[in-house]
């Protein structure tokens, strides 16, 4: 019970620590259409995908509208590449992690909705930074995880019954399992505020 408590209140940490960042960006950044968009996107999906592991349709359905609309607005046709394009990079970089069953549905739309706002070489770099940032957020909840703490517990006992008695046949590896999902929206949300502040990873 410790455990479930500890995985969820570092759980609504994080995501109440992205909330507060994009409420921040959104005050600093008052007059770019394009942080205020994205990081309104981030507050309303940081707090579903926390609270209930979910994000809303409609919500990612907005952004991409805004996105079209904005960039059509400001550059015509070539409005409509840039945000397609975007789109389209954000749905192909998320596709295998998805069927891998590395993240929800939810997840790879968000980063294609940022895609049509933001547009490809963006949507790219934010992705660079999600994967470190989801990669160590992973690893984290993990080894929070209850089942894996009770199976890391079992293999160092495992271990030093087997320095004591010398039977190397009664060693088996453990099988840890992640029981708890965590909100991979912290990470997109994360991966796009380590994009604003220090540009391209590459």
């Amino acid at each position: 019970m410790k455990n479930i408590s500890l995985f969820k209140m570092t759980r609504y940490a994080l995501g109440l620590t992205a909330m507060v960042m994009a409420m921040l960006f959104i005050y600093r950044y008052p007059k770019d259409v394009f942080i205020l968009a994205a990081s309104g996107y981030l507050f309303l999906i940081c707090a579903t995908d926390t609270l209930y592991s979910k994000i809303p349709n409609i919500f990612t359905l907005a952004l991409i509208i805004i996105g079209f609309t904005y960039n059509i607005v400001i550059s015509g046709l070539p409005g409509i590449v840039f945000s397609v394009t975007g789109l389209a990079v954000g749905l192909a970089l998320l596709t295998i992690p998805f069927f891998m069953g590395g993240m929800g549905a939810g997840d790879v739309k968000a980063l294609a909705a940022l895609g049509a706002l933001l547009g490809p070489g963006k949507t790219f770099q934010i992705f660079l930074y999600m994967g470190l940032i989801g990669g160590l957020l992973g690893l984290m909840f993990h080894l929070l995880s209850s089942d894996t703490r009770k199976e890391l517990r079992h293999y160092f006992a495992t271990l030093k019954n087997v320095y004591l008695t010398k039977d190397y046949k009664s060693f088996k590896s453990p099988e840890i399992r992640a029981t708890y999902r965590f909100p991979y929206a912290t990470a997109i949300a994360f991966g796009f505020f380590a994009f604003t502040c220090w540009g391209n990873i590459l």
